[in-house]
C-alpha cells in the first residue's frame, strides 16, 4: 500500500538525516497534466526543461502501478500512484536544489537498459554516484516494482543531481531529500479525490484483513 510504504520511507528519511529538512515528492499532483513540463513552482528545486508529468490514467502509456494493482498499455514500466515523470532529454535529466545544500537524494525509478544517479557541487564537482540495472515488469521479470537509488555525502554540498538513462526509456517517481526549502504543490482537487478514493479502498481491505 502506498500510503505505509511512504509512511516507512519518510521515517527512514529523519533518521537518516536527522533533520527537519526531509521531503518526499509523488508528483500526484500532476494528474490531468499529462506531457506538461514539471511545475517550476515547486519550491526549493528546479527540473530541466525536458522534465514532463506522465499521467497514466490518460492512456497512452506502458505503465503498472505497484501500489494501485493497475496496469496501462504494455504495463513495462513501474510507477507509484497515477503520475510518473520522463526526466530525460538526450538520456540525461537534471534537478538543481535552490539552496545547494542537500546531503542526499533518492529516487524510485524504471528503466529500459538501467539507470545513474549523480550528486555535484556547486563547482560541478561529482561527488557521489550510484547505478542500478534494467528493471521492466515483463521484460526482465521484475515483479517487485520501481528500484530506488540514492545518492549521499557526509556534508549539505549537493547542487544538483544529474539522472542518466542508458538510452531515452526511463521513468522515475517517489523522490526524496533533505535540500532546505523543498515543498510539494498543493494538490488539486482530482487528487485529493484520488488519494481519498485509496484511502477507502485501504480501509476496506484492512477491514477485510480483520474480519
Amino acid at each position: 500500500m502506498k500510503t505505509a510504504r511512504i509512511l516507512v520511507l519518510m521515517v527512514a528519511l529523519f533518521a537518516f538525516t536527522g533533520t527537519s529538512h526531509a521531503w518526499f515528492l509523488d508528483f500526484e499532483w500532476g494528474v490531468g497534466h499529462n506531457r506538461e513540463r514539471i511545475q517550476s513552482e515547486i519550491p526549493g528545486l528546479t527540473f530541466s526543461d525536458s522534465a514532463q508529468y506522465c499521467d497514466a490514467s490518460a492512456g497512452n502509456w506502458g505503465f503498472s502501478s505497484y501500489d494501485l494493482g493497475l496496469e496501462w498499455g504494455t504495463g513495462q514500466y513501474w510507477i507509484e500512484g497515477y503520475v510518473g515523470v520522463a526526466p530525460l532529454s538526450d538520456g540525461i535529466g537534471r534537478i538543481d536544489f535552490t539552496n545547494a545544500d542537500a546531503s542526499f537524494f533518492t529516487t524510485g525509478y524504471s528503466a529500459y537498459e538501467g539507470f545513474t544517479l549523480e550528486a555535484y557541487d556547486i563547482n560541478d564537482n561529482l561527488l557521489n554516484y550510484v547505478s542500478g540495472p534494467s528493471n521492466l515488469r515483463y521484460a526482465d521479470g521484475n515483479s517487485a516494482g520501481m528500484g530506488y537509488l540514492t545518492v549521499s555525502t557526509g556534508s549539505n554540498n549537493i547542487a544538483y543531481v544529474l539522472m542518466h538513462g542508458r538510452d531515452h526509456y526511463c521513468i522515475v517517481d517517489n523522490m526524496s531529500g533533505d535540500a532546505s526549502g523543498v515543498s510539494s504543490p498543493i494538490p488539486e482537487p482530482t487528487t485529493m479525490a484520488l488519494l481519498g478514493l485509496g484511502l477507502i479502498g485501504m480501509g476496506a481491505r484492512l477491514r477485510k484483513r480483520m474480519k
